[in-house]
């Protein structure tokens, strides 16, 4: 899924387009910010139900995208068809998790997976919480959470910068993560973590940041490979795009699973 790509390309990614989806309108008329968003998921729905790489079966992409396509769909109330084969892939697939090799598991795998899952519970959404992948997801989460130092988290940019979306449990204080910004309006280059700051802050530069996203890729959201370095906090420091650079980012905490 990987090796085709050079570092620095930037693909659509099912998952962030999700994200991008999610955000209501800034001005509050109760629609979609980006609808185009919504467009890409419904054109982009592969035939076995779910959505992710279309080229490779990677469980954690597959699962996770099809979850947060799914969540999408279902809070706006459109593709009732398109929904439910998705949740039927989720039944059948998630078993899958288990099996599938740790080392491609998507960045904050689990702590953004649990947190689409209680999204997904509030719109009628039920993923069977009884799987014992679903229980070992949840006990890796809880212990990555007892390990956030919530100083730390608004003092310095991290790479929890990366996966916000999972860490709305945590009781995030955007007032002091908004200086971590990008020059770009992003968080590290990526677009649902700078899409979950949207939604709950509403701030010009994300919506800028995105709203570009959105024009560049026809409501697909990105995906930079560089990023693949978050991980592992290698290779951030000197990383720029134009004029647009990133913070330092301190190394010490990781969104990769233990």
């Amino acid at each position: 899924m990987l090796a085709s790509m050079n570092d620095g390309d930037v693909s659509i990614s099912a998952y962030d387009t999700a994200w991008v989806a999610l955000v209501e309108d800034i001005h509050g008329n109760g629609g979609p910010q980006f609808p185009t968003s919504l467009e890409w998921i419904s054109n982009n729905q592969l035939p076995d139900g779910s959505w992710g790489d279309s080229l490779v079966f990677e469980a954690h992409d597959r699962v996770i995208s099809t979850l947060a396509c799914t969540v999408a769909l279902q809070k706006w109330k459109i593709h009732p068809d398109k929904s439910k084969k998705g949740l039927e892939f989720l039944k059948e697939n998630i078993w899958k998790l288990e099996y599938a090799n740790a080392e491609h598991m998507t960045c904050g795998f689990e702590l953004s997976f649990p947190s689409l899952i209680e999204m997904g519970r509030k719109l009628d959404i039920e993923v069977p919480d009884d799987s014992p992948v679903l229980q070992k997801i949840y006990a890796r989460r809880n212990r990555k959470l007892q390990r956030i130092p919530k100083d730390v988290l608004h003092t310095v940019p991290t790479t929890l910068l990366h996966t916000m979306e999972g860490l709305g449990v945590v009781g995030l204080e955007w007032e002091k993560l908004l200086k971590f910004q990008c020059s770009n309006g992003s968080f590290l280059i990526n677009t649902s973590s700078t899409a979950y700051a949207l939604m709950q802050t509403k701030d010009e530069n994300c919506f800028r940041y995105l709203n570009e996203i959105v024009e560049n890729f026809n409501g697909g959201g990105s995906w930079n490979l560089t990023f693949l370095s978050v991980r592992s906090g290698e290779g951030l420091n000197n990383y720029s795009t134009s004029s647009k650079t990133l913070p330092h980012v301190a190394p010490s905490i990781s969104t990769t699973a233990h």
